[in-house]
């Protein structure tokens, strides 16, 4: 059993609510998009980060919580904006004025390396920053009576590889520990390792609570001791998707934890889906796609979204919705209706993944030039799920050699190709069934003319 825990649990304490946040990310843009934002939309994704953290501060105040965490990570990069650093200055202060203290660790993209908050502000008194050398151990006074001690280290430079989770050690006359820390847990994929440690580092620590950041999606990691990530509280890119936010989290006099997630966010990334079958005329699938936003905004909570649509299924409109310009001509009509003061929803691109209304599998079975073609593409889609390396590699070479024209002769085709070569996933997924439509689309025009 951790160091303390025995002790607290024949013990009482003072209950209490403390708020945790973290990754905030201030001056750091809304990125991915595909289309330029219009005038109404531009300041609203310019301003997200700045006014979650905003949101963050009123949570705390109506809350009326007994102090803030703030687990890493509060700028884009080591040498932030004087405006990011004056906002969250402020809302430091904000919380101070009521007497909220707020306990803060740095991570790897705003280490203590000497750059970061330059040129110096004053902070309030009730603002602890915790330093880089060794795990801090600071006493939360309510009254004049320690109600909590936070535990917590900051990151001396960007790339931390030590395991500062292995440093923390509950104390047996703290009321309730809160161990503070930016780290990556258990190394999840698509982050960096930072400050790496496993779940029994968390568990060896003797901590009542851990308040984590550096994993953009909230969540809990470990219920005993109950260890959170708080996630960002507002969502940048097509990858963050869903409500962003933070903890509010209540102690009781037991000791025991709840925490409640909190939204923040001011704007949200929302996929969306419209299929195209029994769908026969441009009324109807703009209805539909109307229809889609709208039942996404009513399910948004007041925010607005960032809208990503996705043309599907089989039908008579699919030869219209592959024309030139339909569909940036379709995604323009929508945002006539639906952008505006906030909250409103951009419609930020629409992709077309529609097929012929003519059943492919079945003409893939016929004797002639278009069945060969369409039995040519299913063989290459199973080389891509083949455990016979052979055959995959042979696929995939010819794939590879048959797209490389667009990299290496075609201007047009690197720039509508983002200047990337397709990775091995999109080779046997997205642009193979991209092929596939567009060729058996040629070749049953052709047919029907002859």
């Amino acid at each position: 059993m951790p160091i303390g825990y025995a002790w607290r649990a024949l013990s009482s304490i003072e209950p209490f609510r403390f708020l945790h946040t973290g990754d905030l990310h201030l001056d750091s843009p809304v990125e991915g998009l595909s289309s330029e934002a219009p005038p109404e939309v531009l300041p609203v994704l310019r301003n997200a980060t700045t006014d979650a953290w905003h949101a963050v501060v009123r949570t705390a105040l109506d809350e009326r919580v007994d102090f803030v965490v703030v687990a890493g990570d509060v700028f884009e990069v080591a040498s932030p904006t004087l405006l990011g650093q004056t906002r969250f200055r402020d809302g430091l202060a904000e919380l101070a004025a009521a007497g909220i203290a707020s306990y803060v660790v740095h991570g790897n993209h705003d280490p203590l390396d000497g750059r970061t908050w330059a040129p110096s502000l004053a902070f309030p008194d009730l603002v602890h920053r915790f330093g880089t050398a060794a795990v801090e151990a600071v006493p939360v006074v309510r009254e004049g009576r320690e109600i909590a001690r936070v535990h917590g280290r900051s990151y001396p430079r960007a790339a931390v590889t030590d395991n500062y989770a292995a440093g923390f050690r509950g104390e047996a006359d703290a009321a309730f520990s809160i161990g503070l820390l930016h780290t990556n847990v258990g190394d999840r994929p698509g982050h960096g390792n930072y400050a790496p440690c496993s779940v029994d580092d968390l568990r060896a620590a003797g901590m009542d609570y851990w308040a984590l950041g550096h994993i953009h999606q909230p969540g809990q990691i470990l219920a005993d001791p109950p260890a959170y990530y708080c996630g960002i509280p507002q969502g940048r890119d097509p990858g963050e998707l869903g409500e962003r936010g933070c903890w509010l989290v209540e102690v009781d006099a037991a000791g025991r934890v709840s925490p409640r997630f909190v939204a923040t966010d001011v704007v949200r990334w929302q996929p969306a889906e419209v299929a195209i079958d029994g769908i026969a005329d441009d009324e109807s699938l703009g209805r539909a796609c109307r229809e889609t936003v709208g039942r996404a905004m009513d399910a948004a909570d007041g925010r607005s979204l960032i809208v990503r649509l996705r043309l599907t299924g089989r039908g008579a409109m699919h030869a219209t919705v592959r024309r030139t310009g339909y569909v940036e001509d379709l995604r323009q009509l929508l945002n006539e209706e639906t952008v505006g003061a906030p909250p409103f929803a951009w419609v930020e691109s629409i992709r077309d993944a529609t097929r012929p209304e003519v059943d492919l599998d079945a003409r893939r079975g016929a004797a002639d030039f278009i069945g060969d073609f369409l039995r040519t593409a299913a063989a290459a889609r199973r080389a891509g799920r083949t455990t016979d390396p052979d055959e995959h590699e042979r696929w995939m070479g010819a794939l590879r050699e048959t797209v490389a024209p667009l990299f290496e002769e075609s201007t047009r085709g690197r720039r509508l190709l983002g200047g990337v070569r397709p990775s091995e996933a999109e080779l046997f997924g997205e642009l193979l069934d991209e092929a596939e439509a567009l060729g058996a689309d040629l070749l049953l025009a052709a047919e029907d003319e002859r």
